[in-house]
């Protein structure tokens, strides 16, 4: 008798709990406050030059382009740090429509104005407000490392939620990286984010400006553009 009323007990006491948790939810509120933090650096101060080119040896007929130039982004955390990330965004913005060719690291992933707009970032204007041209900004998928070793570049995408993916991968050849709020890190082959100290993405800055007859330049005209790199801690 003893036993069968130390049972029914029980049985009342589970029956009670679980009707409990069907009117009330908890809500935990938790987190980390620490001194790790991480830095990001460009080389050469991270100004990309492209120099003087003179308007009489560009087309008049056909986008210019203007060849590439290779920076380096480091990431230096002051410990072993998971889920760091950046992303870029156009400071100048209204890129000419200008396709960009073969901007990138590896063959093909020609830029198209009209399919890839977050693609192309801005560099001014003429005197008479004409776009002056576009650039594009790649990452070296194969020698992007992980405190020296080689890892894989992912991708995510916040505003939508969907995780984390593979930055091209596959047979999609392009290396190229957009404005509109996709965050770039290091991973496993599983798009798994790794833990590190200093990453370091190479990257190649592709410029090409419109035909002449557009422009129609009569003065020294400079290219500005500019961007932002920002971290993210994800």
């Amino acid at each position: 008798m003893k036993k069968l009323l130390i049972a029914t007990t029980v049985a009342m006491a589970l029956s009670a709990a679980a009707h409990a948790a069907d009117s009330t939810a908890l809500l935990k509120v938790q987190g980390v406050l620490t001194n790790d933090a991480c830095t990001p650096t460009l080389s050469g101060g991270g100004t990309v030059d492209f120099g003087t080119t003179y308007v009489d040896t560009l087309s008049s007929t056909a986008t210019n382009q203007l060849g590439k130039k290779d920076i380096t982004l480091t990431i230096a955390c002051s410990a072993p740090t998971t889920g760091v990330a950046w992303s870029i965004e156009d400071n100048v913005g209204s890129p000419a429509s200008v396709g960009i060719t073969n901007p990138g690291f590896t063959a093909g992933g020609n830029i198209d104005p009209t399919l890839m707009p977050y693609a192309q970032f801005g560099v001014g204007s003429t005197t008479g407000g004409v776009k002056i041209g576009a650039y594009a900004v790649t990452v070296d998928k194969a020698n992007s490392t992980a405190d020296g070793v080689a890892q894989t570049v992912i991708v995510s995408y916040p505003a939508n939620f969907l995780g984390w993916s593979i930055f091209y991968s596959g047979s999609n050849a392009r290396d190229y990286v957009e404005h509109d709020g996709h965050v770039y890190s290091l991973g496993t082959t599983a798009a798994i984010p790794v833990a590190f100290t200093n990453a370091v993405f190479p990257l190649r800055v592709a410029l090409a400006v419109d035909k002449t007859s557009t422009l129609a330049i009569t003065d020294d005209t400079p290219i500005a553009g500019q961007a932002t790199i920002t971290l993210y801690y994800m």
